[in-house]
């Protein structure tokens, strides 16, 4: 006999769509109840990637992510079908159920706004994507699946309990019979299906939660930096953020599919690191640090003279003419590309910079900043990981103690520093990125 679990969390949305389908299709499973805020060592073996719910069982095998699940319960259990057997219009429930994954985040927007102006933009957009889904998704039908649900009504089922929830605590009112009559009936046509009827969370314990829920996150979302793993600019503003003392909610974006906020908040470079203060975004890493060095004046990241602020500005400006890595004419970017002559010539190139920066803007000092790391060491702060992974990759090294000594020592003791030491990428994982990087740049060059 097969063996099904489910791993999930009671008020949880996503979990109560796997419960309808599986109930839809009669599918009988065993329930594990997750503490999110504690989570198992289970969990953690099953969905090591997310650290999230649901997670259904089968057989052993886990699959993760809500509507991954619901698309293998209905190919595992083809019995009472919630996808249309005609793939054209297959296909256009595929359609509506992407449709909700991609516009979740300003659902999302709107339960944790705050202020007037604030809610009234997540409100407006919001009601602009129910309005795109009465008109277009569900048209005049009873249900998305025509006479009864399918796989759409299931992805969109949160609406009924838990977006009525969330409206409670915004204070605003979007789903009304007056203004998206046909969807309100469907919602309420939803309410009377046996299988959403008797597994949803009970209200009270849901505004609770959820109450809850929102408190954190305004609370948290006054800070909250889009970055990704890999990047020096993400890594230097968390550096900055953290020396400050300065609470934040930290999203990783995937640099290959990016999410719409990030797209939303930085339409011109579309690139992290991006910071949202309040709602108002910040990008670029060196104008975000100095957004939080005036914002936020204490634990000082510049020096108070004026004379020393703008020898501090002088080195900053000298690593954006020659030290970033991702710009294309950088000489960091030759060493790293470059093979044989070329990359000789680029090596001894980063080299002089290199002894320039120690020479004449490290000079007897242990940090940038003196005793203290300041602004000027959170610019080059790259050099102690990331630039030492280049070197590995490209097997050449220059930054040795035998040829640039005081700045050997200050990667060294910068590596020390708590907040540098406790948020770097894992060293190997950036080998293999660097590495795979190279091979790509080198053959493309050859070709």
């Amino acid at each position: 006999m097969e063996e099904v679990k489910l791993h999930g969390f009671w008020s949880n949305p996503y979990y109560h769509k796997v419960i309808w389908a599986l109930k839809l299709k009669g599918v009988e499973y065993d329930y594990v109840e997750e503490d999110i805020f504690n989570k198992s060592e289970l969990l953690l073996k099953y969905n090591p990637v997310y650290k999230n719910i649901p997670i259904l069982v089968h057989d052993g095998k886990p699959i993760t992510e809500s509507v991954a699940i619901l698309e293998y319960i209905e190919e595992t259990w083809p019995q009472s079908p919630l996808l249309p057997t005609d793939a054209y219009h297959k296909a256009i429930a595929r359609f509506w159920i992407q449709f909700g994954v991609d516009k979740a985040c300003y659902f999302h927007s709107f339960f944790r706004a705050t202020g007037e102006e604030e809610k009234e933009k997540a409100a407006k957009e919001v009601l602009e994507i129910l309005k795109i889904l009465e008109d277009q998704g569900l048209g005049e039908k009873k249900f998305f699946g025509g006479d009864t649900i399918n796989l759409v009504d299931i992805v969109f089922g949160w609406l009924p309990h838990w977006f009525e929830t969330m409206e409670q605590l915004v204070g605003v009112k979007l789903l009304e019979a007056s203004t998206l009559p046909r969807l309100h009936a469907w919602v309420q046509n939803l309410k009377e299906v046996d299988v959403i009827k008797e597994n949803h969370p009970d209200p009270q314990k849901l505004f609770a939660d959820a109450k809850i829920m929102r408190e954190r996150l305004i609370a948290n979302q006054s800070m909250r930096l889009h970055g990704a793993w890999l990047s020096p600019f993400s890594c230097r503003v968390i550096w900055a953020l953290k020396l400050k003392g300065i609470a934040f909610e930290y999203i990783e974006e995937d640099l290959s599919n990016k999410t719409p906020l990030l797209l939303q908040y930085n339409p011109i470079h579309k690139k992290i690191p991006l910071l949202l203060h309040s709602g108002k975004p910040v990008y670029e890493s060196m104008i975000i640090i100095k957004y939080i060095e005036e914002m936020w004046p204490h634990t000082p990241l510049l020096p108070t003279d004026p004379y020393e602020r703008a020898i501090a500005r002088f080195w900053v400006k000298f690593a954006e003419d020659n030290v970033h890595f991702t710009d294309f004419a950088c000489y960091f970017y030759s060493f790293f590309q470059a093979t044989g002559e070329e990359q000789e010539k680029a090596a001894k190139e980063v080299l002089e910079i290199l002894k320039i920066l120690e020479d004449q803007g490290l000079g007897e000092k242990k940090f940038f900043g003196g005793d203290t790391i300041n602004l000027v060491d959170i610019e080059h702060g790259w050099l102690a990981h990331w630039f030492e992974t280049i070197e590995q990759v490209v097997g050449v090294k220059l930054l040795e103690a035998s040829t640039l000594p005081r700045l050997h020592a200050w990667v060294q003791n910068l590596k020390e520093v708590d907040v540098i030491k406790e948020n770097h990428p894992d060293p190997q994982k950036l080998f293999a990125y660097f590495k795979n990087l190279r091979e790509k740049l080198v053959a493309n060059r050859s070709s």
